[in-house]
């Protein structure tokens, strides 16, 4: 009898097991496995970058744990201006990118650059870069690095500082001054001498005096490479315009991703401008009451700012027709980006 006792509980308990084993399995199978990503950044960690740690942690925090972000500073993923070859080729799964750094790799991205034609205000300048990526043109160039939008943080409007004091448009006359691309041709036209040298090299030249006037972004990037230590003058209202900066994904990453987490995603997408935008306006308030103790701000009337303005539709004009020279479609990306100026900025 106690063998046929024994036999029954033997029956009993490998029953039991059975069904904790088969309710096991399902949820085995469905928990999605560890997805680790590779962000490849250059320079380090700074206002442009800081909301995507925020970003990060969010998606970690939000999948459980499932999907790690790994964001990688100094270039060691890839040269700056490589980022798109390394998307393309999967070394790893996003990136931050400048247009003007390979222009020739997604030239409709620098009407984004294009003098004096960008809203000031820093939150409607991600807008209109996530307006931009609405335009089948501008995710075709993507698509040619086998690359998405990953987020539109624009960076910064630049601003202008040195040694100079420029309160119109006749101080530009003789003035050694740091500006890169279209907005160099501006200035150029009222008898500055525009250069372009690595920032890194920028602290010195101000110092020796073979620079007078630097632009970088604003405000964050002149204490940041202590360019206000030896100065004496800020420029308010200059705002020539910016870089086609953002962050793009690599399409096979973005597609492996389980929905729920595109969702999650799409919800920091969307915030996006508000978030750099208050980051910006963070780094404001840390950086221009250290400027005001040594230097003083000039301001830059509208009336003066407009010369400026006029003098770059010129350069407007030129862009669209070289992109159709090209064979790209210059003046419907032209027209479609003021048209989005005018909704998002009211201009």
């Amino acid at each position: 009898m106690s063998d046929k006792r024994n036999f029954w509980s033997i029956v009993i308990f490998t029953i039991i097991l059975m069904g904790l084993f088969l309710a096991y399995i399902p949820q085995a199978i469905s928990a999605p496995k560890e997805i680790t990503w590779n962000v490849s950044l250059w320079g380090g960690e700074r206002d442009w970058t800081r909301p995507l740690h925020r970003w990060a942690k969010d998606m970690e925090n939000r999948t459980n744990g499932v999907w790690k972000i790994n964001l990688h500073y100094g270039s060691v993923l890839s040269p700056s201006k490589e980022h798109f070859d390394g998307l393309k080729a999967g070394l790893f799964e996003a990136c931050q990118f400048c247009a003007s750094y390979a222009p020739g790799k997604t030239p409709l991205h620098t009407v984004f650059e294009l003098p004096f034609i960008l809203p000031q205000d820093q939150q409607q300048m991600s807008e209109m870069m996530a307006a931009l990526w609405e335009h089948p043109a501008l995710k075709k160039e993507l698509a040619r690095w086998n690359a998405l939008p990953l987020l539109p943080a624009a960076i910064t409007q630049y601003g202008l500082m040195g040694n100079k004091r420029i309160e119109k448009v006749e101080d530009f006359q003789g003035v050694r001054i740091r500006i890169s691309g279209e907005m160099a041709r501006v200035v150029e036209k009222f008898g500055a001498a525009p250069t372009m040298i690595p920032v890194s090299d920028l602290y010195e030249a101000m110092e020796r005096g073979t620079l007078d006037m630097a632009t970088l972004p604003w405000a964050f990037s002149f204490g940041a490479f202590k360019i206000n230590e030896v100065s004496k003058y800020v420029t308010t209202n200059f705002a020539p315009g910016s870089q086609a900066c953002a962050y793009a994904v690599n399409k096979n990453a973005w597609n492996k991703l389980p929905e729920e987490f595109k969702k999650y995603h799409m919800e920091w997408y969307a915030k996006a401008p508000k978030i750099w935008g208050d980051e910006y306006k963070e780094g404001d308030k840390r950086w221009i009451p250290i400027y005001k103790k040594n230097m003083e701000f000039v301001e830059l009337p509208d009336s003066e700012r407009n010369k400026l303005v006029a003098e770059s539709e010129a350069v407007w004009k030129e862009w669209a027709k070289k992109m159709e020279e090209k064979g790209l479609p210059g003046k419907e990306v032209f027209n479609y980006f003021l048209a989005k100026r005018k909704e998002i900025a009211g201009y």
